[in-house]
């Protein structure tokens, strides 16, 4: 490719408004243009990008026996209904009428829409298993579509599906994924981190993410330096020296503190302005349904600790999920207005006790009012026996769940990559079944293996850059070398050496970018830095006579000169 038949659209300056430096760069560099809030066009350098990431997909899925497919974008919204989901997903699910006044959703993911192609096609044990992918547009409704291409609205991802008849078969495949999306993202050059992770609204209980260190992630992930732990902060597990599950035993703390007890005497409220409160205990109130009777149950984690609703969420205590309880069930309940004021005394409801906080004494709650506390609180004396569960989100002060003598690290991060065991959950709910040998009707197990495109474009970028602009890995950059010739139209000697050396890269197919415009040097290689293109060659007049070239590696400060002969041999071995 010439530049004078090619669109950069680089941009010397973007809002002091834009979040992240990769939106930043990717505005700048031309690989994207806003149209709306959460919505993108993709100019030519973006899309030679996307093309290469999805080859080195299409290429690695191949290898595995995968087959690409194609589904529509547009589903009948019954689809959803069938499922369930079209509840779950909620408000994030985009839908349009037709002339008919029919409901279709524009498609966020596709588990119910490829287990219906698959209950008509497979009709024997014998086909099994099969992977299927596709490349496909996806939309959601952001409530808050931010970071440039990292949370938007419409964005480009890569699904894959399996089906089995067995949960042996299941994890195998399930691996084969596993270490096949590793491969993947070590040939883009990205510091990733394979976490366990929620499964969230797509089903299934045990499911990883693929996620890649940034400094501007939204996610938070935690995993240790000495072991092979990681996991997402939703689901990290909490562990310390003591085990998690233990019995409180009320004679050990009156023998503690019984000259204390009886200075108190008993529980009194005590009103504090400006002054810390010792060992403040946070409460929260959730519920849950026992039938169709809604129940109550009192949450307590310590001051500063955050709430974890995804743990609450798959606790395994009742027979619904525990979840918040809203503003108005909590008056009902206490009469108290002001939920920020919620305190676990005088409550008839279960108490769900982090581990943390089960182990404390004397500790401090608030009271029902602003300012006021309960202070030198202790269990079973004040407050019954509590439920002790992990209920809190990992910090760094917490053990390695693995070694409990380190200590864990946490680091934001970027999901670019979520697979997951589904099981037989949309089968089921869709009445896929076939017979197995022994003619016994069974509904096929199914994974489920996702690739965000267009956000792993922005965290390369995150973790490629310099303060030039971008540094593309070899495999994915948009073109591999850039040939910056300078008076290429004062010197016929720059002009056919530029264009002999362009043709000679491009018969051995590797992408070139020759700048043939009529620019200050200055420019040229400002916009070529910016854009973040591998291998340049620089081709002056005087170094062509002595049978040389110049070369810079973008990620290296000095240049050094090489023979002309030896050009094509020597950016082959660079870009290998």
């Amino acid at each position: 490719m010439k530049t004078n038949n090619y669109l950069l659209y680089t941009l010397k300056k973007v809002s002091d408004q834009t979040d992240t430096i990769s939106n930043r760069l990717m505005l700048r560099a031309g690989i994207i243009r806003k149209i709306s809030s959460g919505l993108y066009t993709w100019l030519p350098t973006g899309m030679r990008v996307i093309k290469k990431i999805q080859k080195i997909i299409q290429k690695e899925l191949n290898k595995k026996n995968a087959i690409e497919i194609s589904m529509p974008i547009l589903q009948p919204s019954k689809i959803w209904k069938n499922s369930g989901r079209i509840n779950t997903y909620g408000k994030e699910l985009l839908k349009i009428h037709d002339r008919r006044n029919k409901t279709f959703i524009l498609s966020p993911t596709h588990e119910e829409l490829i287990t219906l192609l698959l209950k008509q096609e497979i009709n024997s044990y014998k086909q099994l298993p099969i992977v299927l992918y596709q490349t496909q547009t996806k939309f959601r409704d952001e409530i808050r579509p931010r970071f440039g291409a990292i949370r938007t609205r419409e964005f480009l991802m890569k699904d894959a599906y399996s089906f089995h008849l067995n949960s042996s078969c299941l994890d195998k495949t399930y691996k084969i994924m596993y270490k096949t999306y590793s491969k993947i993202f070590k040939l883009m050059n990205i510091n990733f981190k394979i976490v366990e992770a929620s499964s969230n609204n797509m089903g299934g209980n045990i499911s990883h993410e693929f996620q890649a260190i940034s400094s501007s992630g939204e996610d938070k992930i935690a995993f240790s330096k000495d072991s092979n732990y990681a996991a997402n902060v939703e689901v990290a597990t909490i562990k310390n020296s003591e085990n998690n599950q233990f019995n409180i035993n009320q004679n050990n703390y009156l023998l503690k503190n019984k000259t204390l007890f009886q200075k108190l005497n008993k529980i009194y409220i005590q009103k504090i302005k400006n002054c810390s409160i010792p060992n403040l205990v946070d409460t929260f109130i959730a519920k849950y349904f026992s039938g169709k009777k809604l129940c109550f149950i009192t949450l307590l984690i310590k001051k500063n600790r955050q709430l974890n609703l995804t743990k609450i969420k798959n606790l395994t205590l009742f027979s619904s999920p525990i979840i918040l309880a809203t503003k108005k069930e909590i008056f009902n309940l206490t009469g108290v207005s002001d939920v920020n004021t919620i305190g676990p005394i005088g409550l008839t409801i279960p108490i769900i006790s982090d581990i943390e906080v089960a182990k404390m004494k004397n500790f401090s709650v608030k009271a029902n009012a602003e300012n006021y506390f309960f202070t030198g609180v202790n269990w079973i004396r004040d407050l019954k026996k509590p439920y002790i569960e992990d209920i809190r989100n990992i910090e760094k002060d917490d053990n390695d769940p693995k070694n409990i003598t380190k200590k864990i690290t946490i680091s934001p991060s970027i999901e670019i990559a979520h697979i997951f065991k589904i099981g037989s959950i949309y089968s089921k709910k869709l009445n896929f079944s076939i017979k197995n040998k022994d003619k016994k009707d069974i509904f096929l197990k199914m994974g489920c293996y996702g690739i965000g495109i267009t956000r792993l474009i922005a965290t390369i970028i995150d973790q490629h850059h310099d303060k030039y602009g971008i540094i593309w890995p070899n495999s994915i950059a948009p073109f591999h070398v850039a040939i910056i010739p300078i008076n290429f139209h004062k010197s016929n000697t720059v002009k056919n050496t530029s264009n002999n050396i362009y043709i000679e890269l491009k018969k051995n197919k590797i992408d070139t970018i020759l700048d043939n415009r009529k620019e200050y040097l200055g420019k040229m290689f400002s916009e070529i830095e910016l854009i973040g293109i591998p291998h340049i060659l620089i081709i002056k007049k005087t170094h062509i006579l002595k049978g040389k070239i110049e070369y810079k590696n973008r990620r290296e400060k000095n240049n050094i000169l090489i023979s002309i002969k030896n050009v094509l041999k020597f950016i082959k071995q660079q870009i290998i």
